[in-house]
């Protein structure tokens, strides 16, 4: 049996194992399907939605940024800060833009969360306050982690339209030789 990828969760393990397990498997998944394209392809839309992959890199790495660094860090949430201060719409794509901005935002927002998530890890921290407060009450790192489980999970599913749409890639997960930039460094 051929071992699995470093971003499959595992067969068996614990709770915080499997998260975290889900959570890279979905941004890997993410990934591979904005993968490799220019501008033009990374603004495309379907005539029923104004979401595109390249919409989709900068939100994704909003949410990272505002999850995981503002959120369960509570540091100052750069890609958040960097795209609201000259009053971008975080899913508009810029077709002057180089692509390889969109890419590298992305994965640094996700190898930023990833080194927290190892903190987490290492901390046993999930079912501490986040900085996320909702009439009084402070949601758990947990409850952070499992909604951005759901974003990812909604988007996913949007990606694999639009990458179909774009150059008619399709296909569940990632090849399991596909490593994104996270993984290499």
């Amino acid at each position: 049996m051929q071992d699995f990828p470093v971003w499959e969760p595992p067969m068996g393990g614990t709770e915080q194992q499997h998260l975290f397990g889900m959570l890279d498997r979905l941004r890997t998944t993410f990934r591979y399907k904005a993968d490799g394209l220019d501008i033009r392809q990374l603004a495309t839309k379907l005539p029923s939605s104004q979401l595109s992959l390249g919409g989709l890199l900068q939100h994704l790495a909003l949410v990272e940024d505002e999850k995981f660094t503002y959120f369960i860090a509570g540091q100052r949430p750069e890609v958040l800060l960097e795209l609201t201060a000259d009053g971008r719409e975080q899913f508009v794509v810029d077709l002057d833009e180089d692509p390889e901005v969109l890419y590298q935002r992305y994965d640094h927002a996700v190898a930023k969360s990833r080194k927290i998530q190892q903190s987490i890890i290492e901390e046993g921290t999930l079912d501490a306050d986040s900085g996320l407060e909702f009439e009084g009450k402070h949601a758990s790192i947990r409850r952070i982690i499992c909604d951005l489980i759901e974003e990812y999970g909604r988007h996913a599913g949007h990606a694999d339209l639009l990458r179909e749409a774009v150059d008619g890639r399709v296909g569940e997960d990632a090849p399991w030789d596909y490593l994104p930039a996270w993984y290499r460094e």
